[in-house]
């Protein structure tokens, strides 16, 4: 009877959990060369993931060759976005600045405050789906 129970209690905790992490967790085929946490990254498909160090903030970008970890604060949007990256092109420079889990609050990648003065002239975003 309490292996039943404890079963059942495990079976709970891991129905609740698991949607939790799978939502945190996105597929994305990046096709250009891009810069994540000043980090220069190659184009190709990554993961990227919510690092649960009691942080909530903290992130990983990641495939099997490289990985960059960066800071987020939340952002708001007025429009739902569905599971996607959101890039800044500056010419030929790409830097990543956003990461949306769908909905309508999403992740502002911290970037330095010396980049961020240098952005208001002829740059645009690119938004990347994500699996």
């Amino acid at each position: 009877m309490k292996f039943r129970k404890f079963s059942l209690f495990l079976a709970l905790v891991m129905a609740v959990c698991l949607p939790a992490v799978a939502q945190t967790a996105m597929r994305v085929n990046i096709p250009f060369n891009f810069i994540a946490a000043g980090k220069s990254l190659p184009a190709g498909q990554y993961m990227v993931t919510r690092v649960f160090s009691g942080d909530q903030t903290t992130w990983r970008i990641f495939n099997d060759k490289t990985s960059a970890g960066f800071l987020s604060n939340t952002v708001e949007s007025a429009k739902p976005h569905g599971h996607s990256l959101v890039f800044l092109q500056e010419g030929e420079a790409y830097s990543l600045i956003q990461i949306w889990n769908g909905g309508t609050s999403g992740r502002e990648v911290l970037r330095s405050k010396v980049k961020q003065t240098l952005v208001a002239q002829g740059s645009k975003y690119v938004e990347i789906g994500a699996e």
